[in-house]
């Protein structure tokens, strides 16, 4: 998986088509975020982004699935969305790439100039 549109020591040898995989959580904390943040204060929120990280693992883990159930080897110019709804107190997290197969790239034994 990458965020590239290649990979330099791989050939890609056919395209597969968009893939995504989504994830979404509700924890308690988040269920009202403004008062999260008012509770919490300003900077940084370690549990907010221990939660963020692992919805985003989630949306990976589904995102390869999707790839891998068409045949892909690899997944690249990977993006991710985020969305929060607040009414639900709903995070959710979207990735999405090119489902592709790969080969490695034979050296030629040429020296580059």
């Amino acid at each position: 998986m990458t965020t590239t549109s290649s990979l330099e020591t791989h050939k890609i040898t056919q395209y597969l088509g968009v893939v995504a995989g989504e994830a979404a959580v509700a924890p308690m904390e988040m269920r009202d975020f403004a008062a999260f943040i008012k509770r919490e204060g300003g900077g940084r929120h370690a549990q907010f982004e221990k939660v963020t990280r692992e919805t985003r693992q989630m949306a990976l883990l589904n995102l390869e699935q999707e790839a891998m159930e068409l045949g892909a080897n690899a997944i690249i110019a990977i993006d991710f969305d985020y969305a929060y709804f607040a009414a639900d107190g709903l995070m959710m997290i979207t990735a999405s790439g090119t489902a592709v197969t790969l080969e490695e790239k034979r050296d030629t034994g040429r020296v580059p100039r």
